[in-house]
């Protein structure tokens, strides 16, 4: 009786200390992705995504920069510029397939889950 007590109120100490670690942390791996990108010897990318996955795609912050990225993203497009407007077409473009692609893996895990829970007991 009183071990399962014992766990239950260790289990709660350790979710709440992660739900307050975990935005740090991914917030430090973020800056230190930030930091990493110019650099040749740490490759700031992997700390970038790591970061970005723990924080998490409804961060307000996360949430603010990927708006602004795309609007800035459709006013590069819009150049008149032969090169400068192409390239901005062309990342536009990129941006529209990760999206789509982003969307498309979400829903066949949302269908993978839902197929999982239909199926016989295992």
């Amino acid at each position: 009786m009183w071990f399962t007590l014992l766990l239950t109120l260790l289990r709660a100490v350790a979710l709440g200390t992660w739900f307050v670690l975990k935005p740090v942390l991914g917030w430090t791996l973020i800056v230190i992705g930030l930091i990493g990108m110019p650099m040749p010897i740490v490759n700031g990318l992997i700390f970038l995504v790591i970061g970005l996955a723990l924080v998490g795609p409804r961060n307000r912050v996360v949430r603010w920069s990927r708006v602004h990225i795309k609007l800035l993203l459709n006013r590069w497009a819009a150049l008149p510029t032969p090169i400068i407007g192409a390239l901005g077409r062309l990342a536009r473009r990129s941006a529209q397939e990760i999206s789509r692609q982003h969307r498309r893996l979400c829903w066949w895990l949302m269908e993978r889950r839902a197929a999982r829970r239909l199926a016989p007991g295992d």
